[in-house]
């Protein structure tokens, strides 16, 4: 990673704030390396599986992705004020599994930071942002975000918020709530109302970013431990969603949020007023997206509606090359 004096003029400063599943792996590989991008921190937030085994599943990628340098902060472990919910369906019991067995947490090394999450978020933030807005990217439960702007408003002047998460008519684990809003509404209303320059990459955008045999056989076209490991984490994710959501292909949500940061130009986008539900039992967490302008309140989230999939793509396999050419992995069984 570059130095603070020899970052290249308009690379954006990033903390990304996930749960790492399958697609949460290949956001931060992606923010790690794009050279658009300086990958200043990770926390860590319940959601995919628990808060500890996301972390250290965090801890897994960035070490097999020679990025051990960035800072893990490990968030908090269930909502605001509902029930935890996670997803094992999806990702496995430990959040992060392979297609043949094991998962990431076997390739991790060292520990989180020792301070809680969201102090840690502060004071690296606000130490980053003297001159520039930090994107604070969220691709999980929008609890530590949260926690952030309450706890801290005047970090409102020093971050903007991309996320993955809400969708404009189906949901995935809800009727029309998708699972990262769904996990904790209460926090997304905070965060969609506090008034920070805010980005919703929705559903019906990372739904067709899909990872396609043709996909696939990029990754196996050179046969090293770092690319086998990233062909079989995508070989397990096909099959769970095949399994759960029927889709043919499995979608990768998160890292799109990420490229967003990177590459907006990519994006077709509209402003729009977004509230959150929190009341009914129906429809908690669904993103209410005034589509048409039909609200009296202000707009508060620039929503994408389009991206370009094939130069998202060609963004994701740069980064996981450059992240292979300096991978610790020796072997699929010996890590480092």
């Amino acid at each position: 990673m570059m130095g603070e004096a020899s970052q290249p003029v308009g690379v954006k400063k990033v903390w990304l704030d996930c749960d790492p599943g399958h697609d949460d792996a290949l956001a931060i590989i992606l923010a790690g390396y794009d050279r658009r991008l300086k990958l200043i921190g990770v926390s860590t937030v319940a959601g995919n599986q628990t808060v500890e085994k996301v972390t250290l599943n965090a801890l897994g990628v960035l070490t097999a992705a020679g990025l051990r340098d960035i800072p893990v902060a490990q968030g908090q472990a269930k909502p605001l004020i509902r029930a935890p919910q996670i997803c094992p369906a999806i990702h496995g019991d430990s959040g992060l599994e392979f297609h043949d067995g094991g998962s990431m947490q076997d390739y991790a090394v060292g520990s989180p930071v020792l301070e809680k999450a969201v102090l840690y978020m502060h004071s690296c933030i606000s130490s980053h942002a003297e001159h520039e807005r930090v994107t604070l990217v969220c691709t999980g439960a929008l609890t530590n975000a949260a926690l952030l702007v309450t706890l801290f408003p005047e970090v409102l002047d020093s971050i903007e918020i991309v996320l993955m998460g809400g969708c404009m008519g189906t949901g995935n684990t809800g009727s029309v709530a998708e699972f990262n809003i769904q996990s904790d509404p209460e926090a997304a209303k905070i965060v969609f109302e506090c008034g920070v320059p805010l980005t919703m990459v929705p559903l019906e955008v990372t739904h067709r970013a899909l990872a396609t045999p043709g996909v696939l056989q990029r990754l196996t076209a050179r046969p090293t431990p770092f690319l086998q490991l990233m062909h079989k984490l995508l070989l397990f994710f096909a099959q769970t969603y095949r399994d759960v959501f029927s889709f043919e292909h499995p979608p990768l949500h998160d890292p799109l949020a990420v490229f967003y940061v990177a590459c907006p130009e990519a994006f077709k986008v509209k402003r729009m007023r977004v509230d959150i539900e929190t009341c009914s039992t129906l429809s908690a967490g669904q993103t209410v997206c005034d589509i048409w302008g039909q609200s009296a309140l202000a707009p508060n989230a620039t929503v994408a509606l389009e991206a370009d999939i094939s130069t998202f793509w060609e963004a994701m396999i740069s980064a996981l090359l450059k992240a292979d050419m300096v991978s610790p992995l020796k072997s699929p069984a010996n890590p480092v």
